[in-house]
């Protein structure tokens, strides 16, 4: 092992162990608070043999009458990071809404990086889809959604929909098929690895360096395989994009927007000023229950599912 691997190493164990001291709090005190009720959940569901906590979901039914169009859920993580147990509130909170919800983990850096988290969730939206009927889903209406690291997880999918070659080069696994994927809700993600670098995001480098791998010929093929940024085009699914503007990593989400716009895609964006009246528009807002961000963007992104399962 070279002395940059073993340097990457140790400053990422350490980074992990900070955040999940902060993640265990937050769960207790933060994430989860105010969870409404539901028809009922199903916890820690395998769907992969490699690593029984990491390869799971959870699945989350409505009270009401079904079939319900399906979400999958992709949380946050900086993809070394975080824990599905930390949205349990969101994923409730989509379910109260009448949607049957999935809620995966994946495993994460530096012990998986690229492509192996992208293929652990392609089999995870995978078994979503052949399981939906199961909780009284509907899998033509599927939509997938995620924050940082897990947005980007989900729009990159959506590009590989339709498109073996980008399939083969992500290890994209049993890919549902296009027309069943309805839409997306892109929170304050990552579009594209050759400008994230410069955000200025606290880690950045390191974060990057444990899902794409050190700097060379294969990282810059990574990076262009993994960026949603460079495959969109005007088959893309639906979207709805939000950050807030005190978020180093908002300037992805404005750009990703004036690319849907561009190519003419169907789309909602809700970007935060930089004012003091936003100043909860910041990276992870969606996890604080209080936030008004955190409000107005989840009542904007299911009245934008709502709208697309009319």
């Amino acid at each position: 092992m070279s002395d940059g691997i073993k340097g990457y190493r140790l400053k990422a164990y350490a980074l992990k162990a900070v955040c999940a001291a902060i993640e265990v709090m937050g769960r207790l005190f933060v994430f989860n608070l105010s969870t409404p009720e539901i028809g009922r959940e199903e916890l820690d569901i395998r769907y992969g043999k490699d690593n029984p906590r990491k390869q799971s979901l959870d699945v989350f039914v409505p009270a009401g009458k079904p079939p319900f169009p399906v979400l999958v859920y992709v949380h946050g993580s900086g993809f070394h990071v975080m824990d599905k147990k930390s949205y349990r509130r969101i994923a409730r909170c989509f379910a109260r809404r009448g949607y049957l919800v999935v809620s995966i983990n994946y495993r994460l850096a530096p012990g998986c990086g690229y492509p192996g988290q992208v293929t652990d969730v392609s089999r995870a939206i995978r078994w979503a889809y052949d399981h939906a009927a199961d909780y009284g889903g509907d899998n033509t209406r599927m939509f997938l959604a995620g924050d940082s690291a897990g947005a980007q997880f989900s729009a990159i999918y959506a590009t590989t929909l339709g498109d073996p070659g980008l399939q083969e080069g992500l290890a994209v696994v049993d890919p549902i098929p296009p027309q069943c994927l309805r839409g997306l809700l892109l929170f304050y993600g990552v579009y594209d690895f050759a400008t994230v670098v410069h955000t200025g995001f606290p880690f950045g480098r390191l974060l990057t360096r444990g899902f794409l791998g050190e700097e060379g010929e294969e990282r810059t093929r990574r990076e262009e395989a993994a960026s949603p940024a460079r495959h969109v085009d005007a088959d893309y699914p639906p979207a709805y994009i939000t950050a807030g503007g005190w978020d180093p990593l908002c300037s992805e989400s404005v750009a990703f927007d004036r690319l849907l716009s561009e190519v003419g895609v169907t789309h909602r964006t809700r970007i935060f000023p930089r004012t003091a009246k936003y100043l909860d528009g910041n990276h992870g807002f969606l996890n604080i229950p209080f936030s008004p961000c955190s409000r107005m963007a989840m009542r904007e992104a299911m009245e934008f599912l709502d709208g697309l399962c009319g």
